[in-house]
């Protein structure tokens, strides 16, 4: 097993470069991911992990995870390496370059009674990882992500869905074009605050729908919300405004998924 002691090494300062730059990731198709559990999560999905990286420490406790069925190439690192590459001030150990996912929502079949998050300009990767975990969680058909949101394979989205990423068909696309293509096989429904929108408890489910949640800061713009057939709010009688994008999502979530 080879090891790594210098910080200019090629293969350090590419997964460096992987873990803070978008642009990277989208150029070379590859993604990183750090920690024990997303490794063996990663492993259970069948993601195509193709480095892996270990600390010295972590090499006796590596014996015993679950592994991908092809194993990759797997590297020692010094702790001064570890140090750089760490996307936490606790380094984890273990860290693997994998491949982007090829799980995308199949637009041809698209189910008539499928159950579509979509999510338009969200800027806060934690809320976006959140929202993956809760629809996974709760069997909703897939996550529709806009241009503009949030890198969805930046580690922090990625620690915040928690493998959920891996297994989650999901779609990145131009929002206002599926809306519309989309129109008469799921219901669209802008989720809003607002007092005349449809209280989310009366909207009914049973079919085909797609709810849109807004930017973290804004909400939907007038024009975003115009690109769907109808409006949902969440009631609130307490005193609260609003609600975070993640929790407002979840509640969504849970029921369109009492509604199949």
């Amino acid at each position: 097993m080879e090891k790594i002691t210098a910080k200019d090494n090629e293969k350090i300062k590419r997964y460096a470069k992987l873990a803070s730059q978008k642009k990277a990731r989208d150029v070379q198709g590859l993604f990183v991911i750090e920690g024990a559990k997303l490794f063996e999560e990663a492993a259970r999905s069948d993601v195509q992990v193709e480095q892996v990286f270990l600390s010295e420490s972590f090499l006796p406790r590596f014996e015993h995870l679950q592994k991908p069925s092809s194993m990759p190439p797997v590297f020692l690192i010094g702790e001064a390496v570890e140090h750089k590459i760490a996307g936490s001030p606790s380094p984890q150990g273990i860290y693997a370059v994998c491949k982007k996912l090829d799980k995308p929502l199949n637009l041809g079949k698209i189910d008539n009674n499928g159950k579509f998050i979509a999510l338009w300009d969200l800027q806060d990767p934690g809320n976006v990882g959140t929202i993956f975990r809760a629809a996974e969680a709760m069997g909703i058909s897939g996550i529709l992500v806009s241009e503009n949101c949030c890198d969805v394979y930046s580690l922090k989205t990625i620690r915040a869905a928690m493998g959920s990423l891996f297994r989650m068909p999901f779609l990145i696309t131009d929002l206002d074009a599926f809306l519309e293509k989309y129109r008469d096989i799921l219901h669209s429904y802008a989720a809003v605050v607002d007092k005349d929108a449809l209280p989310l408890p009366s909207v009914d489910f049973s079919g085909g729908s797609v709810v849109v949640i807004g930017n973290e800061g804004n909400g939907l713009s007038s024009q975003q919300a115009n690109c769907c057939r109808d409006k949902l709010t969440i009631p609130m009688p307490g005193s609260a405004e609003s609600l975070n994008a993640a929790m407002a999502a979840t509640i969504i979530i849970w029921e369109m998924a009492k509604g199949r």
